[in-house]
């Protein structure tokens, strides 16, 4: 069963997008000097989206979210304060499930649809599961699937309890140094 730690949220398009994808890029180094982490992706999806954006850590396990190497220098608070001023709908999930990785190449990209209520419609075929374990626990379940050549096959959306979006990757799969 592998562990991700997943980071959604809004930010703005405005002129300092460059400095923040700038930061964010710093933000992912630092998180892959972290024990642990063992990869690092950015995604985004369509502007309407409640969070257009999308950063997925593979994690050695759960228990690296409260070691001392991660709660010591990473968190909410180790994002920049003019940045984290202005991403809002910013939710942080520990999920874990029978895959491999979420790594996208160039090209490609990834539907994932949340699950926001117990008895919301199970998760179509061809999706794997991930099962909410930690962190701010927004939503009930996740499924994720990779189309690594970007055709995505997304199922419509039922017309109440699931959210249905698909990302592009920003950059090539990180690993640490």
């Amino acid at each position: 069963m592998a562990t991700f730690y997943m980071v959604e949220m809004h930010y703005p398009v405005s002129e300092d997008r460059g400095a923040f994808d700038d930061f964010y890029h710093n933000h992912i180094s630092m998180l892959l000097t972290i024990d642990g982490f063992l990869s690092a992706q950015r995604y985004e999806c369509g502007p309407e989206a409640r969070a257009p954006f999308l950063a997925v850590y593979r994690l050695r396990d759960a228990d690296v979210m409260t070691s001392e190497n991660y709660t010591s220098k990473a968190g909410r608070n180790s994002v920049d304060p003019a940045f984290r001023a202005k991403m809002t709908n910013w939710d942080r999930n520990l999920v874990q499930g029978d895959i491999g990785d979420m790594d996208v190449p160039e090209g490609g990209c990834m539907v994932l649809i949340d699950r926001h209520a117990a008895d919301s419609p199970v998760l179509p075929d061809g999706f794997t599961p991930l099962e909410i374990v930690g962190l701010d626990a927004t939503i009930v379940q996740r499924g994720v699937r990779i189309f690594p050549d970007g055709n995505a096959a997304a199922p419509d959306a039922p017309a109440d309890g699931w959210t249905v979006r698909t990302f592009k990757p920003l950059h090539a799969p990180r690993h640490p140094e």
